[in-house]
């Protein structure tokens, strides 16, 4: 499920794209502390942006845009809400028409607005809660975003590894405001293992949703729409720090690696666990070969859990290019044990094992990666039930 993205480099491959996309010469690299500042100084001011090098090309959606529908997408709606069954709540009438319009959506890793939403029938689920609060709107629903903690989603583009965040939408009976009522969740993949995470406001979800549309147009090449887009989250929360990094990312693309590190240093002083700007700061100081400060960047990786699969990934095919094959395997298999919905374990383990000469136990590998990919396969599952109904009462 991809809601929002957090993005992370693993490779020197990766530093060497990056560099290939520069526009201008790299920068002296500015030395900055990254340990956490006592609370005797004064506040650490976030370093300032060299936005000359995104000139803007589109303008940025608006918060109005994001939610608009058009006047057909309206009077369909209203007409079917009208002539839903009365005994039916407003929060169930809105499931029912949700069900019966998108029973046939494409699920699509794409965060459109409300209206390009239903116009093409497809979307992702930050999407399909944009479309939920868009009607919702209509008729005076009460809804809330509600973070849900699943095993997190790993999937890697090119040179450019993404997490995914989980949100969906609550629509709430209607009643007086802070009496218990019970709601409807709307969600693509309602999962029993789901754990709530909590509700987030308006401004969270917004600033989820301007992160969410700079890591796609991040990846479809268009760095200056992206930074448009970044900053926009910003504005909903100006120190997110899954948005900054992919402002230093953004930076390190253009050249600029003093602006680059200067946002990781800023990151890393309020948060020393950010695997992510960590392993970016790593493979920006190997780049500029500083020796001090890999060191320093590995021993704080090093003190870490990492659940990224890809890391594990990363140094199994590191050690099959030194002709380690044992450990190689072992890597794969670490890998698989935090995220067993990825095809890449299973081939890499496959090959290798074709190269010791057993093909059976290749074979085993690749029919077990089938089974987890069918267990694992919830774009394909959707349609069987998109939302649940939660006969639970909160005081929310």
């Amino acid at each position: 499920m991809m809601y929002s993205r957090q993005f992370s480099l693993l490779t020197p491959i990766l530093t060497l794209f990056l560099i290939s996309c520069a526009v201008q010469a790299p920068q002296a690299p500015q030395v900055v502390q990254i340990e956490q500042q006592p609370q005797t100084q004064a506040p650490i001011v976030r370093p300032a942006f060299n936005a000359s090098l995104f000139p803007a090309e589109i303008p940025v959606i608006t918060v109005d845009q994001l939610f608009a529908l058009t006047d057909a997408q309206k009077n369909d709606f209203l007409q079917d809400f009208e002539q839903g069954s009365a005994q039916s709540p407003a929060h169930e009438r809105i499931a029912e028409y949700l069900h019966g319009i998108t029973y046939g959506f494409n699920y699509k890793e794409q965060t459109y607005t409300a209206s390009e939403a239903l116009a093409r029938n497809a979307g992702n689920c930050m999407a399909l809660a944009i479309v939920t609060k868009a009607l919702a709107d209509l008729v005076d629903v009460d809804l809330r975003f509600q973070r849900v903690t699943n095993a997190p989603v790993y999937d890697r583009s090119a040179n450019v590894v993404m997490v995914s965040d989980h949100v969906r939408a609550r629509l709430y009976l209607p009643g007086l405001s802070g009496e218990p009522r019970s709601w409807v969740t709307i969600d693509y993949f309602p999962s029993r293992g789901s754990r709530n995470s909590g509700l987030i406001g308006t401004d969270e979800f917004l600033a989820l949703y301007y992160r969410n549309r700079a890591a796609e147009l991040m990846l479809d090449g268009k760095e200056n729409s992206a930074f448009a887009y970044a900053q926009e989250a910003l504005r909903y929360q100006p120190d997110a720090s899954d948005t900054l990094n992919i402002i230093a990312l953004l930076h390190r693309r253009a050249g600029d690696q003093a602006t680059a590190e200067a946002i990781y240093a800023y990151v890393l002083a309020q948060d020393t666990t950010n695997l992510n700007v960590l392993y970016n700061y790593l493979e920006l100081a190997k780049q500029q070969q500083r020796e001090g400060l890999i060191s320093e960047l590995q021993a704080q990786i090093d003190a870490l859990p990492d659940y990224n699969p890809y890391t594990w990934i990363a140094l199994a095919e590191r050690a099959y290019a030194e002709d380690d094959i044992d450990r190689a395997i072992a890597m794969y298999e670490k890998a698989a044990s935090y995220a067993p919905y990825l095809h890449e374990v299973y081939w890499g383990q496959a090959k290798l094992y074709l190269e010791l000469g057993r093909p059976l136990t290749a074979k085993r590998i690749l029919r077990e990666g089938l089974e987890e990919a069918r267990r694992s396969a919830t774009k394909k599952s959707f349609k069987a039930g998109w939302y649940s109904f939660e006969n639970t009462r909160s005081r929310h």
